[in-house]
């Protein structure tokens, strides 16, 4: 397995992670006694937090592991990403109380969306690479 490829798995599982971590912290704090509203913004403000350390050293990892130009498609991956860390930090800060748990459901879903799309570009990507290095078969 190449640097390349652990970098993909990695990502994949991490993205994986991060979405399940956020889909059951929220019921986990419902299940100590917490209130609603402040249940979605601890959550939102605990999963801002990793998806935005994550989101912003995305680009640096992956020019570690391959120093060549990031595809259109993955500079708005990483976009969208960062868009919803955003999301998820305003909503523990600013969000009005009847849309927080709107708000955060959004950004944890566009975490799985965004992983999926990674996930269906590098392996056409990969397809195509392999196709290119066939041998012929005599």
């Amino acid at each position: 397995m190449t640097k390349w490829d652990s970098f993909v798995t990695r990502t994949w599982v991490q993205l994986g992670f991060m979405t399940t971590f956020g889909s059951i912290l929220p019921p986990l704090l419902i299940l100590f006694g917490a209130p609603a509203p402040i249940v979605w913004r601890i959550s939102s403000g605990v999963m801002a937090v990793i998806l935005g350390s994550w989101a912003l050293t995305f680009p640096r990892r992956r020019l570690a592991v391959n120093p060549t130009r990031l595809p259109l498609q993955v500079v708005i991956f990483s976009l969208a990403m960062d868009i919803a860390a955003l999301a998820l930090a305003a909503n523990a800060i600013v969000v009005f109380g009847e849309l927080l748990a709107a708000v955060y459901a959004a950004a944890v879903t566009a975490i799985l969306i965004g992983a999926g799309m990674l996930f269906l570009f590098t392996f056409v990507y990969w397809y195509d690479a392999t196709i290119g290095h066939e041998q012929p078969k005599s």
